[in-house]
């Protein structure tokens, strides 16, 4: 989906994840946003430029990162727009893996039984390389549980 967003919490990428999960018994989901990103740019620029987008449903896909982009020009605001988009890419994958946490059940439960890992993941386009971000920093507390698995695998892979 353009920008790795997951509108509100809710809907289909939710729902075929949990699936995936439930049915399929999926142990690993890998949230992966990648470098160049349009949509993360675009959130960054409108930001930075306090404007909307051209139609509705840009907006939507704008809104739903625009939490990440502010914090990244939050955190970076004289730095060039390519580090500003690389800081909101992480953020913004880190944000996903919050909403899934946080809106489904199936995800809370899998994590917290150490049945599921949930990582982040950036690709680089340009190089065709992989960063791993590893769990969400924030897991234990969104789950209610203490992992020791998942502890154990904050290093890079």
């Amino acid at each position: 989906t353009a920008g790795n967003t997951i509108e509100g919490g809710f809907g289909g990428l939710l729902g075929s994840a949990e699936y995936a999960i439930a049915v399929l018994k999926t142990k690993l989901i890998v949230v992966t946003g990648h470098t160049l990103c349009g949509a993360v740019t675009a959130a960054i620029k409108a930001v930075k430029a306090n404007e909307g987008m051209p139609s509705e449903n840009l907006g939507v896909v704008v809104d739903n990162i625009r939490a990440a982009a502010e914090t990244a020009v939050k955190e970076l605001p004289d730095a060039p727009l390519e580090l500003q988009v690389k800081l909101a890419t992480k953020l913004n994958i880190f944000d996903a893996m919050q909403k899934m946490m946080r809106h489904s059940k199936i995800f809370r439960d899998g994590i917290a039984s150490e049945e599921l890992m949930l990582v982040g993941a950036v690709y680089n386009i340009e190089e065709g390389n992989l960063e791993w971000l590893g769990p969400h920093p924030e897991q234990e507390t969104i789950v209610g549980s203490t992992l020791k698995v998942h502890r154990g695998r904050e290093a890079p892979y």
